[in-house]
């Protein structure tokens, strides 16, 4: 596993959603992440925790049964 960290927004583009979809993976707990040493403010996202979410098989919104 790698120990690289992208920030919130390449992240996001990272795995092909939206900053606000990360956001709420991230309040749901479906991701970890670390705040940074240098702006508390700033989320960081180990990529491989990144790829195991991106490789993760989806699942079906009501809307599409």
């Amino acid at each position: 596993m790698s120990d690289d960290y992208l920030p919130l927004m390449r992240a996001a583009e990272y795995i092909g959603v939206s900053r606000v979809k990360l956001g709420q993976l991230v309040k749901e707990g479906a991701i970890p992440y670390v705040t940074s040493p240098l702006d508390k403010r700033v989320k960081l996202f180990k990529l491989g925790d990144l790829d195991q979410l991106k490789n993760a098989p989806r699942q079906r919104d009501r809307s599409e049964l």
